[in-house]
């Protein structure tokens, strides 16, 4: 897994930066200074790599048709185009394909939900995929 900056925000911090690629760093250590709230909000990261496959497969299942409809496989000027295989949805990509050309690089912790940025591997011209999921880690609301 690539590294991810992570930002805890609540009342009582203004921001607070934790980056993953320290190992030595761990969201345990900064509940020994007194930020208890932080400690609830870590969980998601114990298993970073769980929770951003999961977040990918939610991201996927919300997006798929949005992208396969209005962000093209095809160039719809090509003169030579089979549109019975466009209609019959071959230059569709796979829930599998989106999964994996999509790469999280930051998160948020907010006060109400955990905000994701994820790198969208050009499924959508370059745009950065907004993501956001509740502290039972699931999906509230993914955009471009």
């Amino acid at each position: 897994m690539k590294p991810v900056r992570v930002y805890f925000v609540c009342k009582s911090l203004k921001h607070l930066r934790i980056d993953f690629r320290k190992k030595k760093q761990s969201c345990l250590s900064l509940t020994l200074h007194g930020l208890s709230l932080i400690e609830m909000w870590c969980y998601p990261y114990i298993c970073l790599e769980e929770f951003d496959k999961n977040a990918k497969v939610a991201i996927a299942e919300e997006l798929i048709e949005y992208k396969n409809d209005f962000w093209p496989e095809y160039d719809e000027n090509d003169e030579h185009l089979n549109w019975e295989a466009v209609d019959a949805g071959e230059y569709d990509i796979t829930k599998e394909t989106f999964e994996k050309s999509i790469t999280l690089m930051d998160i948020v912790m907010r006060e109400n939900d955990i905000y994701c940025e994820y790198n969208d591997g050009d499924l959508f011209g370059g745009h950065r995929i907004h993501a956001s999921f509740d502290y039972e880690h699931n999906l509230l609301d993914a955009e471009i």
